[in-house]
């Protein structure tokens, strides 16, 4: 069930480092590089040809990421509002990117956040978001790959308990998918898995190895799930986007008050469809 924008889309669906202080020591690295210098080999992953760390320690967008603005709005079949990624809904907050979606809202389009790689033709990677999800009811995290609707790998969190796509037991879980490759809803390949117990209030390490046949999910170094169905096939750009149109199948709202998601990094290991490197 996703929706699309695409400065960019929007919609979707692990970068360990030094712990930060306060944070839960017992957070798992993800793999790093074990052979730093023109390739980049990731343990039981893979070999890349690009890397990026991305932080947000100053208050100027990284060199690699852009932020979407200036798309028409987007209309999903069922929901009270359309939305709209606006530049105003993103910003640097040291040390944090914060996309957000002002509460009050009550108009379409109803405004949310977003930034994408300015790399278009990513084909396989390891990506990992450091992040901190918001408390508030009413919006879409997406953290995902992105070529076409039938070229996606979602990480998304929905924050309201009650929306009909969580499992109605006061849980809100991740929601993990490849989306369908034939472009039937049905035909997907989907999954939900505990999102932290400290989502909302501590950072965790959101990652996603995207490697020929297969797509691994990972929460904090731990495999939350392995798809081999749905794969995509072709180079696109890699999103992370919060939003909202009131639907009450996905993100309900919108949100009453403001609702942020924080990323602290992301860490991307990543071949290029249009680089010839070899390794």
């Amino acid at each position: 069930m996703k929706a699309i924008f695409f400065s960019l889309l929007s919609f979707g669906r692990t970068f360990a480092s030094v712990v930060p202080q306060g944070h839960d020591s017992k957070i798992a690295r993800a793999p790093q590089d074990s052979s730093p210098g023109q390739c980049h080999v990731i343990q039981d992953v893979g070999t890349f040809t690009e890397h990026a760390l991305y932080t947000f320690e100053s208050s100027t967008m990284p060199d690699g990421l852009q932020i979407s603005d200036g798309q028409p709005p987007v209309t999903t079949p069922g929901a009270p509002y359309t939305r709209v990624m606006t530049a105003s809904s993103v910003s640097i907050q040291a040390p944090y990117l914060e996309l957000t979606v002002v509460g009050g809202q009550t108009q379409s389009p109803i405004q949310g956040g977003e930034v994408s790689t300015a790399v278009t033709d990513i084909l396989y990677a390891s990506v990992r978001t450091r992040a901190i999800f918001s408390p508030v009811k009413g919006v879409c995290h997406g953290l995902f790959f992105y070529k076409s609707d039938t070229q996606e790998i979602d990480i998304e969190y929905l924050t309201d308990p009650d929306s009909t796509s969580n499992p109605q037991n006061g849980s809100v879980p991740l929601q993990l998918t490849n989306q369908a490759a034939d472009g039937v809803h049905d035909d997907e390949t989907y999954t939900t898995y505990p999102a932290p117990d400290t989502a909302n209030s501590e950072e965790h390490e959101y990652r996603v190895d995207w490697t020929s046949g297969t797509t691994t999910f990972y929460v904090d170094g731990v495999v939350a799930k392995t798809f081999t169905s749905n794969v995509p096939t072709v180079p696109g750009t890699w999103l992370w986007n919060n939003w909202s149109n009131g639907d009450k199948g996905w993100s309900v709202g919108p949100p009453i008050q403001d609702s942020v998601l924080k990323i602290r990094s992301i860490e991307m290991y990543y071949n290029q469809s249009s680089t010839q490197k070899s390794c």
